[in-house]
């Protein structure tokens, strides 16, 4: 199994040239692109021309270097509540897809809406209708693109309690069914998958992550691999939380994982001074590489 992280910290610290180059020479064999930027200015409000001609050139660059994009993800939030702005969010995404598509990504992750009041799953009905209707009108672009989904799980957070939350796909079974209720949806061949961000189950997950693995099952196809303590969003590296990362890759085995192990533990960086960036990446890939290796993944 090939070891991934993401560009977006080594795109602000090195520019996205330079960070893809470390990153290759950090030992990463694949990359999970980031495109977090403004949805209504800059490269997303390009031409689908310019588009292609930018992303066309990092494609060649990161060829060069015989590595490869696994998964991208998409600006978020993708929805809030203001019909203006999401039309705005919307065009954004497509280009967003366009993107992921010509850098070769096998899927992109485009986080679900997520309505500000939906806790503990009160408005999860009213939340899957909105959902499907934005999902669904990306499936024509994904058919044109050739790309998959992925859809994430997410947490929100309890004002009264002072505490994270579960909302949308917080759960592994409406996460499936929101994979399975879009897949229905298309009409040439199934473009939805899993993402399974393996720090929000921590946080607001609503089973041990091994079982929420094995109920995902051949949906997964996507990770987000980070560690926290439960109690705040970390995104740091295993082993400076509470997550049990063997049980994960056993989990993993189990029910035959066959993508890429994709770190979002960008944050671990801050840890360093940033003229250490570099050799902290290589600490996170030699700690991804041990548990796929350990683990015989």
């Amino acid at each position: 199994m090939n070891v991934c992280t993401q560009t977006a910290t080594f795109e602000r610290v090195y520019g996205i040239k330079k960070g893809i180059e470390l990153l290759a020479k950090a030992g990463y064999e694949s990359i999970d692109f980031s495109m977090f930027y403004p949805v209504d200015k800059g490269l997303l409000t390009e031409s689908d021309e310019k588009i292609r001609e930018y992303f066309g050139e990092l494609r060649r660059l990161i060829d060069s270097l015989g590595i490869y994009v696994y998964q991208t993800h998409t600006p978020f939030p993708c929805y809030v509540a203001n019909p203006e702005r999401d039309a705005v969010i919307f065009e954004a995404e497509k280009k967003a897809l366009l993107a992921s598509s010509i850098l070769g990504a096998k899927c992109a992750i485009v986080h679900p809406a997520i309505m500000g009041e939906n806790r503990y799953g009160s408005l999860s009905a009213e939340n899957k209708a909105i959902n499907v209707d934005f999902y669904s009108r990306l499936i024509p672009y994904l058919d044109e693109y050739d790309i998959s989904i992925a859809i994430e799980n997410m947490f929100n957070y309890d004002p009264e309690k002072k505490c994270i939350c579960p909302t949308v796909c917080s759960s592994s079974i409406e996460m499936a069914d929101y994979v399975d209720t879009m897949n229905a949806l298309c009409p040439t061949k199934p473009r939805f998958v899993s993402c399974l961000d393996i720090g929000h189950a921590n946080l607001a997950g609503d089973k041990p992550l091994p079982e929420m693995i094995k109920e995902l099952g051949p949906r997964l196809k996507s990770l987000h691999i980070h560690d926290n303590k439960g109690i705040n969003d970390d995104h740091t590296a295993p082993g400076f939380g509470n997550i049990d990362f063997g049980a994960m890759c056993t989990a993993l085995k189990e029910i035959g994982y066959d993508g890429d192990f994709i770190f979002e533990a960008d944050n671990f960086y801050n840890r360093f001074d940033p003229a250490l960036t570099y050799d902290a990446s290589v600490l996170l890939y030699k700690i991804g590489r041990n548990l796929v290796d350990k683990y015989g993944l």
